[in-house]
């Protein structure tokens, strides 16, 4: 009995030794270039974002009280979307623990406005200098409305 291998042409592999294509720094190059162009309006979409948190949750907004928990967490789940611009400035951990916040209070179905302020406010200086900031500030920062945003006062 004679054993005959037959293995099937492999297109992936006949095309990795082909020539030709993109070299990965061009391709590099090419996907930093498209993500560029979105720059403008993601800071754009952040900044509109962040003035309608201060505008209908902020500490001097009229009637913040009759607002939804799920539109707080849209809204700062729309600043993490858009935040890749400003990665090193902490304001995406800072809307992902706004996020957590805006969850427990619709939880316990009760809005806890000191940390909504907190929260608020450090967005603020976040987006304004938080890539100026020395990055143990901003971690702690971060860590502070970390543990804001789980504090659960029924816990102890």
């Amino acid at each position: 009995m004679t054993v005959r291998k037959f293995r099937p042409p492999n297109r992936l592999a006949s095309m990795i030794k082909d020539r030709g294509g993109l070299l990965a720094q061009d391709a590099i190059a090419a996907a930093e270039a498209g993500v560029e162009t979105l720059r403008e309006s993601s800071m754009a979409a952040l900044d509109e974002a962040l003035a309608e948190i201060d505008s209908r949750f902020g500490k001097s907004a009229p009637d913040r009280a009759t607002q939804s928990f799920e539109d707080l967490y849209l809204l700062a789940s729309r600043i993490i979307d858009v935040s890749a611009f400003v990665a090193d400035s902490g304001v995406d951990k800072a809307a992902m623990s706004l996020c957590g916040l805006a969850d427990s209070c619709a939880e316990v179905g009760a809005w806890r406005w000191d940390a909504v302020d907190v929260h608020v406010k450090a967005l603020k200086l976040l987006r304004a200098m938080g890539a100026e900031l020395p990055v143990e500030q901003r971690d702690a920062m971060l860590q502070g409305l970390y543990q804001v945003s789980h504090y659960r006062p029924d816990e102890g």
